[in-house]
């Protein structure tokens, strides 16, 4: 009886697992009949929305749901093999009856050849509404006409639409050499808000009138861009290799902006009086605003480059990658319609050579080590002909250059330690030298105090990472880097050939000779090399560009993961970093421009199976940065960008998988406050001892008013329906809703719109709801 029983026991289970591997065998045909004859379908239906354009505006920004009530939905997907042949045939189809449709068509046999053609189009609409008097507005000749009355204009929504064409080929030529070449066509036409302004100089325009304005000016665009890729693949055990062609083809049809501007412009009370006129030699307000403005020119680049890796043994890798580019524009400034250029001077006739290598190498030396290997060299070289332009009175500068060279490497080693451990510790050198104006008569610039000609960071980074068990994994990462450079290039105009730059009496002339004498060897300061102290000592209240000054970062991030059950999982990261200027400053005037920034991030990712038919999903995450600024004209302010994002979604099968449901709910909350404080300024005379003034009552009222804060706030519902009619057709009911609220002061606050020199208003909703109901039939064959 025993041996009996023990006999019926292995039937039951011997029987089952042939149940079993009848069943595994059935889904495993199942997958690969799927896999040799996919299913095509085709979707079909019809889209509502709810509101207006204005209501649609954040929603209909890109997805083609913005202007219209009701839209088509088609969508297909078509795949087929041809047995005989092994050639596979596709055509995809998504959002047809929209504005951001895309369209495909492909055919290959694998190993072989292939061929593709797919086109695409894009509409971005505009948030904002205009309300204006121009004429012609997003065309190259816009009529500026004031308006009496803001608002009682004519409405204008600006867009712009891209038309993308794409053709590709692939060719095997060998086992081991493959060729591919891939061409892409994208119009772009309409517009976009641009403008133009301009405050008067007392070189430029004379007294009586309005001396500043700011006007709306579209920008119109109608260009087409082509980029063209053609490389050659080769591979064998160790080797494989890449080399080939990109080039990239920009044309413009507008080479400039002419607008035609009515000479009355808003001054400080919102009352319309006529421009500045010009002085002797000089020109007026509104002839400076109906001066050409220049469109981006048509330009082209030129790309050869070969990259690969190489394996020297299992455990040591090599990659490499090695281009060079040319990057030239040519347009004729009279055929866009613009001055003549310098005597002899068509064009800019710009040229802008890159060359770039790569190399990096991975090995694993012994079982427990890694190590990776990094270095890259980018250099780019201006050879576009320095001219002098900007022509004005005893005024020439020659154009900027661009010349540049950037080095980075890294070093990184991992070890695994003992109690499931993995150790990382890692080194990184970032360089970059770049090209600085030596002489007065060879640049300007205006605005700063002082440019760098070489950065230099290094830094160095920690890891550990631990499996604790087998449902916890988690780690710790530590980064500390720091920034230097060069001497500083002294921007200063202090010249003693130069009168004019000493000041209009004696003793500022004097004390401007003993800062020349004591900083700048006696000659002409402007172009010099000389350290960070100098340029404080020429002027206290300098500020160094936050990408070149010295500064020091440090960054901590905690990481884990975690799946308490089968059926459950969690993600887990908090990052906490800290970026510190630490350039020089003088101790009573203080460190003027960016000081620092702090950052801060969490976030948690969930996912549950509730049942093998029910799924849900959710994240939640906060992130805080705060930008420390000293402005140099008496106030502090801490901007400070809060946001805030969290989503819970789910999807599961009803009425026997008949009926399938999903759907999510977002939220985004993103604010930025500006923090405002008034601080105290100086008096006294370089190289004399300066002393500090309280802040002025003006700055404090200022202050204590502030500024309002700028927020985003977004929730959004999405809830599906599907039901399965049959295997192969199936009815499906998409529910949209958004609520979206922006307030940007800049733009409109407390209900009065933003409003141009000519009384040109612009304008959106600030809180917009919008309901989009869909449904549409799905079948399959």
């Amino acid at each position: 009886m025993k041996t009996t029983k023990q006999h019926a026991a292995l039937s039951r289970t011997a029987i089952a697992l042939a149940v079993l591997s009848v069943f595994n065998a059935a889904h495993a045909e199942d997958e690969v009949a799927q896999l040799i004859k996919p299913e095509s379908s085709i979707s079909v239906g019809l889209a509502s929305a709810s509101g207006d354009s204005k209501s649609r505006a954040i929603f209909g920004q890109y997805n083609g749901m913005r202007n219209a009530d009701v839209y088509g939905l088609l969508d297909f997907d078509y795949v087929s093999r041809d047995d005989a042949s092994g050639t596979w045939t596709r055509a995809k189809g998504s959002n047809l009856g929209l504005s951001s449709r895309e369209l495909g068509f492909s055919r290959e046999k694998q190993g072989a050849w292939k061929y593709s053609i797919d086109y695409s189009e894009l509409d971005r609409n505009y948030l904002r509404t205009i309300n204006t008097g121009m004429s012609g507005a997003g065309t190259t000749t816009p009529g500026v006409t004031y308006l009496a009355v803001p608002g009682t204009g004519n409405d204008v929504n600006l867009h712009t639409k891209r038309s993308a064409t794409g053709l590709g080929f692939e060719k095997w030529i060998s086992p081991s050499l493959q060729f591919e070449a891939n061409f892409k066509s994208e119009e772009k036409s309409g517009a976009r808000i641009w403008g133009r302004g301009y405050a008067c100089e007392a070189l430029i325009c004379a007294g009586g009138g309005v001396t500043a304005a700011v006007l709306l000016m579209p920008e119109p665009i109608d260009s087409v861009t082509k980029q063209i890729d053609a490389k050659l693949n080769f591979h064998t055990d160790k080797l494989l290799l890449t080399g080939g062609y990109y080039g990239s083809f920009y044309n413009n049809a507008h080479g400039s902006l002419t607008p035609g501007v009515e000479n009355r412009f808003n001054r400080a009370d919102a009352t319309g009086v006529t421009g500045a006129p010009a002085v002797a030699g000089g020109t007026s307000l509104a002839d400076v605003m109906r001066t050409p403005m220049a469109l981006p020119p048509d330009n082209q680049a030129h790309q050869l480059y070969v990259n690969g890796n190489y394996t020297f043994t299992p455990k040591a890798r090599a990659n490499f990658k090695l281009s060079y580019a040319r990057a030239t524009q040519n347009d004729s400034f009279a055929g866009a319609g613009l001055f003549d250029g310098p005597a002899g001077v068509d064009s800019l006739d710009a040229r802008v050579d890159n060359t770039l290598a790569q190399v990096g190498f991975s090995a694993n030396p012994i079982d427990k080590l890694s190590v990776i290997a990094d270095a890259r060299y980018d250099h780019k070289a201006d050879k576009t002909p320095r001219e002098l332009y900007n022509a004005w009175r005893a005024y020439t500068w020659f154009n900027s250059g661009t010349e540049s060279t950037r080095i980075s490497s890294k070093l990184e080693a991992s070890y695994r330690l003992p109690a499931n451990l993995r150790a990382t510790l890692g080194l990184d050198h970032n360089s970059i030298k770049r090209e600085v104006p030596e002489t007065l008569s060879e640049e300007n610039v205006g605005g700063l105090v002082a440019l760098r000609g070489k950065n230099t960071e290094n830094g160095w980074r920690a890891e550990l990472r631990s499996s604790m068990s087998e449902t916890i994994n988690g780690g710790i990462s530590y980064t500390n880097s720091r920034r230097s450079g060069s001497d500083w290039t002294s921007l200063s105009l202090l010249d003693p050939s130069n009168v004019a730059t000493l000041g209009a009496n004696a003793a500022a002339q004097a004390a401007n000779r003993a800062l020349i004498n004591l900083y700048c060897g006696g000659l002409a300061c402007y172009g010099q090399q000389i350290p960070g102290t100098s340029i404080i000592g020429l002027t206290a209240g300098a500020a160094f560009p936050m990408f070149m000054t010295d500064s020091k970062r440090e960054k901590v991030k905690l990481s884990a993961d975690w799946n308490p059950t089968d059926r459950l999982s969690l993600q887990f990261i908090a990052e906490d970093s800290k970026e510190t200027n630490l350039a020089t400053s003088n101790p009573v005037a203080g460190g003027k421009g960016w000081r620092g920034t702090d950052s801060r991030l969490y976030s948690v990712d969930a996912a549950l199976a509730l049942t093998e038919a029910w799924k849900l999903t959710a994240y939640a995450s906060r992130g805080d940065q705060t930008q420390r600024i000293n402005h140099s004209s008496g106030y502090m302010a801490d901007i400070n960008d809060k946001n805030d994002g969290a989503s819970l979604g789910f999807v599961g099968l009803l009425a026997s998988g008949l009926f399938e449901v999903g759907g999510n709910v977002t939220y985004l909350r993103d604010v930025n406050k500006y923090g405002l404080a008034a601080t105290s300024t100086t008096s006294g005379t370089l190289p004399g001892p300066l002393t500090s003034v309280a802040p002025s009552a003006v700055n404090v009222a200022q202050a204590a008013i502030g500024l309002p804060d700028l927020a985003f706030r977004q929730v959004n519902l999405r809830v599906y329906g599907k039901y399965a009619i049959d295997k192969k057709s199936a009815v499906r009911v998409d529910l949209i809703h958004q609520r979206a609220k922006l307030n940007e002061w800049q733009w409109e606050n407390n209900g009065v719109p933003f409003a141009y020199a000519d009384n040109t208003t612009v304008s959106m909703l600030q809180s917009q709801n919008v309901t989009v109901v869909g449904v549409s039939y799905v079948h399959k064959f």
